[in-house]
């Protein structure tokens, strides 16, 4: 297995780690990177596409197995407290928030997969991980599918099963759902199927990666707001507020244009073909009102089926049901229009790159920004403080990446301009937050790195 993918900073990692392992069992180690999303925000989950890249910030495990069934965990960041739990058809999670709880969706879905193609759970091994985690926690470079993707991978090698990076990506994707969130799929594919010096255009159903080179000369600069954007704790109701927003706006659409079966928005788009996103946003304003200020029952009036099952439909069943403030309105046609407006952009900026036309690429991610803040409202005053602070030293284009509502922005720029943008966010930006502000957070300039790798140390 090569080490091509691994810096040396990472191979010193694992070495480190796996001398704290004293099984004479094969020792396997396994990086998984963060990654930073260009354009293409709170898409994936309606089934439109993304266009992210890997950072060169990574999760490192090393695992090895065991002669029982036991999962046992240890972090090299004490902050997060050792655990172990047993390998069952259902395993329970972890109080919510805990940082265990990512690894076991991630053997969860490794179970479920792999149990579906004929393999019993008991044949499965259990195994030691023990964990070094560099992606920056809940700041939206997705530490938790680096996470989730690096676990997969070290019960599997511990176990002798592989996957395309593609089925894996699917399903660690689905396993993710088991904390709560109901995510799309482009965090764990791009973490797996990333390319060195390319972003990835990843499609869904079925998932697929293009890669897209970076243009020479560009620089990404990528900078911590300092708020937390922690999905699996009060950001959770957020996002998946706009999820069911979404996908009530793809049903009413799917009833307009007489698609069966539509429950997210990219149902529409790929039955209609040629489309514009003013175009279905103008049907939509036409039939809805402007917010359902009766939640759901007054959605399910309008659709003309039982609530019961409506809500069923948008929030899930059992231990997996989603929970949803009615109290407050339900803003399905501003949604719509950030989600289909933005998938236009997505394809404009994967022209845009390829050609090299930088200028034309930060105008699309301006315009992102804009459509996050107004139509998506998940940008915060510091988000806003911050895209504003890079383009003013110079980026073409910059915009809150991942979630929001806190997390990080990233700006596009020519390579020479970045270390100016980087002053500026000292100067102009943490300076006012607290004297010791910029130490604290990650504010850097990233290549886009290669996805996921397995190796074997012993």
């Amino acid at each position: 297995m090569s080490t091509q993918a691994w810096s040396r900073e990472e191979l010193v990692r694992a070495e480190a780690l796996a001398r704290g392992l004293s099984s004479a069992a094969p020792v396997f180690a396994v990086r998984a990177p963060g990654r930073v999303n260009l354009i293409g925000e709170h898409t994936d989950y309606s089934g439109l596409p993304v266009l992210p890249i890997a950072i060169d910030r990574s999760t490192v495990a090393v695992v090895s197995a065991r002669s029982d069934r036991a999962i046992q965990l240890a972090n090299a960041d004490p902050a997060y407290p050792a655990r172990s739990f047993a390998l069952a058809p259902e395993i329970p999670p972890y109080p919510p928030g805990d940082w265990a709880n990512y690894v076991k969706a991630a053997v969860q879905g490794v179970l479920t997969h792999f149990s579906a193609r004929g393999i019993p759970i008991d044949r499965f091994l259990g195994a030691t991980f023990v964990i070094d985690g560099r992606v920056p926690a809940a700041a939206g470079l997705s530490s938790s599918a680096a996470l989730t993707v690096a676990s997969a991978l070290g019960l599997m090698a511990v176990n002798g099963l592989e996957l395309s990076p593609r089925e894996a990506a699917a399903m660690v994707a689905r396993s993710e759902w088991y904390v709560g969130t109901m995510a799309g799929g482009m965090d764990q594919a791009v973490s797996l199927m990333a390319r060195q010096d390319h972003a990835v255009l990843i499609e869904f159903n079925p998932l697929r990666a293009t890669e897209v080179p970076m243009p020479a000369g560009a620089a990404v600069v990528v900078a911590d707001s300092l708020e937390v954007a922690d999905k699996s704790g009060r950001v959770r109701e957020e996002y998946n507020r706009r999820v069911v927003e979404c996908s009530l706006a793809a049903r009413i659409l799917g009833r307009a244009f007489g698609i069966d079966g539509a429950t997210i928005l990219g149902d529409i788009v790929n039955q209609l073909g040629n489309w514009r996103a003013d175009d279905i946003v103008q049907t939509l304003t036409a039939i809805i009102p402007e917010r359902f200020t009766g939640g759901i029952a007054q959605a399910a009036e309008f659709l003309e089926i039982p609530e019961p099952e409506l809500r069923s439909a948008l929030l899930g069943e059992g231990a997996a049901r989603s929970t949803l403030d009615e109290s407050r309105p339900l803003e399905c046609l501003r949604r719509a229009r950030h989600v289909l407006s933005e998938t236009e952009r997505v394809h404009r900026a994967v022209k845009a790159l390829s050609e090299g036309r930088l200028d034309e690429m930060g105008g699309l991610m301006d315009e992102s920004h804009r459509s996050l803040r107004d139509d998506f409202e998940v940008s915060t005053e510091r988000l806003d403080r911050m895209v504003e602070c890079a383009r003013r030293a110079g980026a073409y284009g910059a915009r809150l990446t991942g979630a929001g509502f806190g997390g990080c922005m990233i700006a596009l720029a020519d390579a020479a301009k970045s270390p100016a943008i980087l002053a500026a966010l000292e100067r102009d930006y943490y300076a006012t937050l607290a004297p010791d502000a910029a130490a604290r957070a990650l504010h850097a300039t990233m290549r886009a790195g290669p996805g996921a790798s397995l190796i074997r140390l012993r």
